[in-house]
């Protein structure tokens, strides 16, 4: 299954395309002059709407500020250069989730900012001020942990 949103036909994007393409090994066909959305973007965004589908059914905890562990993570391995997407704050993430891929259910910036102020240390070995039950902490790191089972499943249905 894979996700197309038609982005402006202009010489950034067409650069875009082809810069992705030799980055990620993914092929990315224009539909008049158009490129799809990046694989990482599409992967993402259908890892996300299936842990929300686990969380209905009851498979999965999934609090509306749990999203904030996937920034946490993205920015760590975007600086030791393992992870494509960075995010400058709490706003510029969620935007990201709500605007970009349009996923619905985030919780607000003043509450992901909240417990984001929480987590010390590096992944997978986070420590949470807030909270010294050791089942919660791993609940939180399993969020990431699931995110990126389900992300790297995507990533391979997107590339096709």
């Amino acid at each position: 299954m894979s996700f197309i949103m038609e982005l402006p036909d202009n010489e950034g994007n067409r650069i875009l395309a082809e810069a992705l393409k030799m980055i990620a090994g993914a092929t990315f066909p224009m539909y008049n002059g158009t490129p799809q959305l990046p694989v990482v973007d599409s992967a993402v965004k259908n890892a996300i709407l299936q842990m929300q589908s686990e969380a209905k059914e009851k498979k999965l905890k999934l609090n509306r500020y749990d999203y904030v562990w996937l920034m946490i993570y993205f920015n760590e391995k975007h600086d030791e250069k393992k992870f494509p997407l960075f995010f400058y704050s709490v706003q510029s993430f969620r935007d990201y989730l709500v605007k970009e891929l349009q996923i619905s259910g985030i919780g607000s910036v003043s509450l992901m900012s909240q417990y984001s102020n929480y987590q010390f240390g590096h992944f997978p070995e986070w420590t949470f001020s807030d909270t010294e039950d050791s089942r919660e902490r791993l609940r939180r790191v399993n969020i990431v942990n699931r995110f990126l089972s389900v992300f790297v499943k995507n990533i391979g249905k997107v590339r096709g």
